[in-house]
């Protein structure tokens, strides 16, 4: 792939990010194309990039007609057109929604929906043709994915290297119930080491193979290595591990498939939101421009009580209980702990800081151009316990009495009325490891190792029930959550972790 790695040197990355290019492996995209183009007379990739799968199908059907949609012209003028085949310089989620193919492969653009200037546009067309209504907070090769399956004909294949992500995220729900509805999916090839799909990527990914035969399962397939797609006959006998299609469920994770996990079950669980709410933190829309250290605010000579007391990296959070000292130490230390939290405008040095920013055109930044005015800040509450919104490994839960605010580094957690007696108690349950193993399974799984939770993934995963606990036990809970907050030792986690491990009993 030298050529795609001379590409990624030469080209801006704010660029490559724009369109979210990454390049697909050789070997998986022969893969793909073998499967889907083996007897197609019609061929599309709707995100030709490199025009890899272009130049495969060509290879693997001489006769085949071959069409390419590709939106940044400048990739097209690096790569050209090896394949000699139809492509168009065009937004694809906007043009030839009525024509059919019998091979449609793709590797479609890894971004944010809300980048793209036109989203309004293109979900009013997805609307129209596919009938499903989507938000402008998906990603983008969602919509590429619904369209391609409008666009398949009654006897084609499609291959999609995809995030595993949206199989276990609620935008994700209304394309698997079209799937399972509809009984498309052949199989899911999952690559457990991801970072060997994109050379210049971290992210999860893998195969979906599609098709309109008859079927009663979908295989998942879990890979150690690309190599492994060698010995995967999508046609004979070896179907990974088979699950029926009446038993998979649009609304649950599929991660449990697609890495063969083996789901643990345990008694006395109940949903976390029958004890706590979890909301995210506060985003700013430019923590660069909102968020300021004690020396900074002097240097521009603003006003103290134009900003409120937050933490905004997560890194700055060491212990598993944050005291009033805390904060305070890390403002000693010239730490980013200050909001601005903007009431009015009647300081003269707070309104040229202002004038700046919209100097700088920060007001038109998507968050900002919605507030008004722009530099206005969520008002949102001190949440009593954070948990942090991304990890490797252990889940960091952090008690809260400083009584400051964080960012969406932290999410907050809010324990709920009838249950405000038993905070402490509900916090200790958190840092256990089988707390955390239980919640873990409600996780989206990013490349890199790299675990994600939503507020809503937190809020429907299970949790002990809290009210089952004895008072006895409460009582060396406490002692224990007081010992917890004078230091980090861990034999204190093990010792609450075989106290709930009696109500927690595995079936």
């Amino acid at each position: 792939m030298e050529k795609e790695m001379e590409y990624t040197k030469q080209a801006d990355a704010g660029h490559i990010k724009e369109f979210g290019q990454y390049f697909t492996n050789y070997d998986a995209a022969r893969f793909m194309v073998k499967w889907a183009c083996e007897s197609a007379d019609t061929v599309l990739d709707p995100a030709a990039g490199n025009s890899i799968f272009l130049t495969y199908a060509r290879e693997e059907n001489e006769k085949c007609r071959l069409t390419g949609y590709e939106i940044d012209k400048s990739i097209l003028d690096y790569f050209g057109n090896p394949a000699g085949v139809h492509l168009i310089n065009d937004d694809y989620l906007m043009q030839g929604w009525t024509d059919k193919y019998d091979a449609i492969i793709c590797n479609p653009p890894y971004n944010r929906f809300q980048a793209v200037g036109n989203r309004e546009q293109i979900l009013q067309m997805i609307e129209k043709y596919t009938g499903i209504k989507y938000s402008g907070y998906t990603n983008l090769y969602i919509l590429f994915l619904l369209k391609s399956l409008y666009q398949l004909s009654d006897t084609g294949r499609l291959a999609y290297i995809i995030p595993t992500e949206f199989f276990n995220s609620k935008y994700g729900i209304p394309i698997k119930e079209k799937l399972i509805r509809e009984r498309l999916l052949k199989c899911i090839i999952n690559f457990k080491n991801d970072q060997n799909i994109f050379f210049h990527a971290t992210t999860t990914c893998c195969i979906m193979l599609i098709d309109r035969t008859p079927k009663e399962y979908v295989s998942f397939y879990n890979l150690d290595k690309i190599s492994e797609l060698e010995n995967i006959d999508v046609h004979g006998q070896e179907k990974g591990m088979a699950i029926k299609y009446a038993d998979l469920d649009p609304e649950e994770k599929w991660r449990i498939y697609i890495s063969h996990e083996r789901k643990k079950e345990y008694s006395n669980l109940k949903q976390v939101s029958g004890f706590c709410s979890v909301s995210r933190g506060i985003a700013t829309g430019d923590n660069h421009f909102f968020c300021l250290s004690k020396t900074r605010i002097k240097e521009l000579s603003l006003p103290e009580e134009a900003f409120s007391k937050c933490i905004c990296k997560s890194a700055d959070v060491k212990r598993r209980v944050f005291r009033y000292s805390d904060f305070c130490r890390l403002a000693n230390e010239d730490k980013v702990v200050y909001l601005l939290d903007v009431k009015g405008l009647d300081d003269k040095a707070l309104s040229e800081y202002i004038n700046e920013g919209e100097e700088r055109k920060i007001h038109k930044k998507y968050l900002l151009s919605h507030r008004h005015p722009w530099y206005s800040m969520e008002q949102k509450p001190a949440a009593p316990i954070w948990v942090s919104s991304a990890c490797r490994g252990r889940i960091k839960f952090i008690r809260n009495l400083a009584g400051v605010k964080s960012l969406t580094t932290f999410h907050s957690i809010f324990i709920n009325r009838e249950y405000e007696n038993d905070i402490d108690i509900i916090f200790c349950y958190f840092l256990t490891p089988l707390a955390q193993e239980i919640i873990r399974q409600n996780r989206k799984k990013l490349g890199n190792g790299l675990d994600k939770f939503q507020p809503n993934d937190l809020m429907t995963a299970q949790m002990l029930d809290i009210s089952l606990i004895s008072e006895e036990d409460k009582k060396d809970i406490l002692d224990l959550y007081e010992s917890i907050k004078e230091d980090n030792d861990e034999k204190n986690i093990g010792l609450l972790n075989d106290i709930f491990k009696k109500y927690l009993c595995e079936k």
